[in-house]
């Protein structure tokens, strides 16, 4: 594949950094203003999810282990919601109330796909993967009462954050040729979502909805951060963007319900 490297431009932990912003003016924008002024916070923020989906297909593109990695990115999705399903039932007065929002399981199943795409040669050894990849879509609906806790543990890849579309952009990401195909790849998903949310507006229903929106054309702002990118890792920090992500958004939930007072 011709992903060069080059001492320009932007490394791998620039890039997170760079999300990290864009992701906390997104969040800012969700749970503290809920004016006309969150728009721009907003639109500044799509650039947040794409950034860090890209940082996870070059980090299962360069990782010896995709399954030792797809589980750690499983463990700390788990540790997020349990966390956060404990401060909005038993704290809800400090916190309020609010939905799962751990974006994690999109690169779950992006690298278990590419992994399977990859590695797995035999018939049944193929059916039996993908049956693991549908499994929660499956027993999601018989779980009853305990659904919340069934989908903490198995998330489904048709409920994942931002859509089935995202994981499918990974997986296009991860196999593209060249910087400019990614590059191309970004502009058809964007171009995809405003599309697709005037064609079930105009048909008066949604779905996936996450992706199928006006606001997440802005995701090609993130096509100039692709175009920068050097291919270089950078600063090896792995532990302080896992505790970063989780935390600014409990400090935002607690402060929007202050100001809600």
């Amino acid at each position: 594949m011709n992903h060069k490297i080059s001492k320009r431009g932007i490394n791998s932990y620039q890039l997170k950094c760079l999300g990290i912003l864009f992701m906390t003016l997104d969040h800012i924008g969700s749970y503290l203003i809920t004016d006309i002024g969150s728009n721009l916070f907003r639109t500044i923020g799509r650039i947040a999810a794409p950034l860090f989906l890209y940082v996870a297909v070059n980090s299962a593109r360069h990782t010896r282990n995709k399954l030792k990695y797809a589980l750690r990115l499983y463990a700390a999705h788990m540790l997020i919601c349990i966390f956060t399903l404990f401060l909005t039932t038993y704290l809800e007065e400090l916190f309020g109330e609010h939905d799962q929002f751990s974006i994690l399981p999109v690169f779950i199943y992006m690298i278990l796909i590419v992994w399977i795409l990859e590695e797995c040669s035999k018939p049944l050894f193929i059916v039996l993967a993908v049956g693991m990849l549908i499994l929660p879509s499956v027993l999601l609906p018989l779980s009853g009462p305990f659904s919340v806790i069934c989908h903490i543990f198995l998330p489904d890849v048709l409920s994942v954050p931002y859509s089935p579309f995202f994981v499918m952009m990974g997986i296009c990401w991860y196999f593209a040729k060249s910087r400019q195909q990614q590059m191309f790849i970004l502009i058809v998903f964007s171009c995809l979502a405003l599309i697709g949310a005037q064609i079930f507006s105009r048909l008066g229903f949604w779905l996936f909805t996450g992706f199928f929106h006006a606001s997440q054309f802005w995701m090609i702002l993130f096509l100039p951060l692709i175009h920068l990118y050097n291919g270089q890792q950078g600063k090896p920090v792995k532990k302080f963007f896992y505790i970063y992500y989780p935390l600014h958004i409990y400090v935002l939930m607690l402060l929007g319900q202050w100001i809600s007072i």
